[in-house]
């Protein structure tokens, strides 16, 4: 062999062995780095993350590299509340009594054979962390809020996913503490009164007394639908006084708005109304804001009538109360035609829980949450008229997809009513709709089935919920004075400050604001404030859409003011 191959192969060999090594020694180095390199981290997730139910705005966007998604440690750190400990090369993230320690970055003895990250990330000076290593070591879940339609990421505490999937996720609330506010007709400051729909459960023969006995609990309210020109339905509405409860009338001008007119008929049906000496709630032309009644569309000839409705029940039927009634979507229609506070008594809403949209498959909606469907009109409303739920009702069963889903109706049911008491003292009134639309519905709207008495799960499930003492039974004689209201949902958390949207300074603490580039100016009783707004855009309750909050710092203005708060168990309490 010559010199020159024997260096040649002494090299070779000495390079093999060198490379045989180092992949025997440190092979998830290797690994890593390949795997960390293989393209460049990606981002465009939106600026906030839903940390158990309350929205954080980010410092440093969210960021997604191999399937992993990585979260920046400083907002890890201030969302989460995890510790750090930072020695040399060495870096220790702990939340509670778990933690992860990496070393020169990388965790020790991590098994890339079952796919994990073993490293975080630096970009521009600043760890990412990946959300391997914080579900695994820490016990968080990173994941998206709904799906990734919405590119918004969700993290839940291990102490939020041992809640039960109906406790999952309700957020911060604000209540704010008011003395002496004057009470609407029959309005009750204890609780809200209990209602239902039963002209069409032929389970229970329209009964309103056995859907008394097999709730086990007398509901103080039931509905039912009259068409406009139709007489007032006294012989029904004395069914309901009997069974011990008050009607409520969803009275719908079916032919259009121009039928309605200041005539015999709508006088004699006022004056009908009045005859009975019982609170009437009087749904009018409810569901306006959609596109599917034949007086949508129409705002002021809408609010025209509504007003002429008014007077004349104000005159003939003083027990009359005047329900504004919409859907909970579109939201963007519902303000046009609000007649104005001196004619409406309660603002309603309906809700329902589907498990898909519009009878399309690929509209799957199971993920909604029906106070976060009571929100916009809660958070609009209730500051100045107490609130209603006109109708609510949650999918046992749809034709769309041929399936049961009796889990869902349980667990939406549950959610509603259980938490309604506590996180929604404005609301006064709800109505659950106990229909089977397979059967009752028109043509083309037989599509889900509503019905709680024909299964022992879904009728024990509201059974249960509404046994509290806050679902009332009977009218309340002597409210309160004192009143509580509260905000939810449209409040976020951003570097250590609680940001609110400013609608609820203008509305609930009577504040008025001064827009000057990038600052406001929020002025009460003459005195003034400047602060620095944040915005962010959340995910509304349905379809993937979001909506922007122009949040203001709320500590910060209650402190200048001198306004008494407290936060208990998370919430806020404000005492005006």
């Amino acid at each position: 062999m010559s010199k020159r191959k024997l260096v040649l192969s002494v090299v070779t060999a000495f390079f093999l062995i060198c490379l045989f090594g180092i992949i025997i020694i440190e092979p998830a180095e290797i690994w890593n780095r390949i795997k960390h390199n293989s393209k460049e981290m990606n981002v465009g997730y939106s600026d906030n993350v839903a940390y158990d139910g309350n929205h954080y705005k980010l410092l440093h966007p969210i960021g997604e590299k191999n399937g992993s998604l990585y979260i920046s440690l400083p907002d890890l750190k201030a969302i989460t509340l995890v510790k750090t400990e930072e020695n040399e090369d060495e870096l220790t993230i702990s939340y509670k009594d778990r933690s992860v320690t990496y070393i020169n970055g990388l965790i020790q003895n991590c098994n890339l054979a079952k796919d994990e990250m073993c490293g975080y990330e630096i970009i521009d000076g600043m760890i990412y962390v990946p959300d391997q290593s914080v579900e695994k070591h820490l016990g968080f879940e990173m994941d998206f809020f709904y799906d990734n339609q919405t590119n918004t990421v969700s993290i839940k505490s291990p102490e939020e996913q041992a809640k039960k999937p109906y406790d999952q996720e309700l957020g911060s609330t604000i209540f704010v503490h008011k003395g002496t506010v004057p009470a609407e007709k029959y309005e009750p400051r204890s609780g809200i009164y209990l209602g239902g729909y039963v002209l069409q459960d032929e389970y229970i023969n329209k009964s309103m007394n056995t859907f008394n006995k097999v709730t086990g609990k007398t509901h103080a309210s039931y509905f039912r639908y009259v068409g406009y020109g139709k007489p007032f339905p006294k012989e029904w509405a004395e069914e309901v006084i009997a069974a011990g409860g008050f009607p409520q009338v969803a009275w719908e001008p079916n032919n259009g708005l121009e039928e309605v007119k200041d005539d015999e008929y709508l006088r004699q049906f006022a004056k009908d109304a009045g005859e009975l000496k019982v609170p009437i709630p009087l749904r009018y032309a409810s569901e306006m804001n959609g596109t599917w009644t034949f007086y949508s569309g129409h705002s002021e000839k809408y609010i025209e009538k509504w007003k002429l409705v008014h007077d004349v029940m104000e005159k003939e039927a003083p027990n009359v109360m005047m329900l504004w009634n919409v859907f909970t979507m579109p939201e963007s229609t519902i303000d046009e035609f609000y007649p104005g506070d001196e004619y409406v008594d309660y603002v309603g809403v309906n809700i329902y829980n589907v498990f898909y949209h519009n009878d399309k498959i690929e509209e799957k909606s199971d993920f909604e949450d029906p106070l976060r469907l009571l929100d916009y009109v809660y958070n609009t409303y209730s500051h100045k008229k107490p609130i209603v739920i006109g109708e609510y009702g949650a999918t046992n069963y749809t034709v769309t997809d041929g399936k049961h889903h009796d889990e869902f109706a349980v667990e939406k049911i549950t959610r509603m009513y259980k938490y309604l008491p506590e996180l929604y003292p404005r609301v006064k009134f709800i109505y659950y709709f106990d229909v089977n639309n397979l059967v009752n519905a028109p043509e083309g709207r037989k599509i889900n089935n509503y019905a709680i008495t024909e299964k022992k799960s879904i009728l024990n499930a509201y059974s249960d919920n509404i046994k509290t003492d806050r679902y009332l039974s009977k009218i309340e004689e002597s409210p309160a004075k004192d009143e509580t209201y509260s905000y939810r949902d449209f409040l976020f958390y951003y570097d250590g400050k609680l940001y609110v949207d400013f609608q609820f300074v203008r509305d609930y603490l009577d504040m008025v604001k001064k827009e000057n580039k990038q600052t406001y100016v929020v002025v009460y009783k003459g005195e003034s404030l400047k602060v620095k707004p944040e915005t962010i855009k959340i995910d509304k309750a349905a379809f993937f859409e979001k909506r922007e909050i122009k949040g203001i710092p709320l500590i910060e203005i209650l402190k200048h003011f001198g306004m008494k708060y407290e936060f208990q168990n998370g919430d806020l309490h404000i005492f005006y």
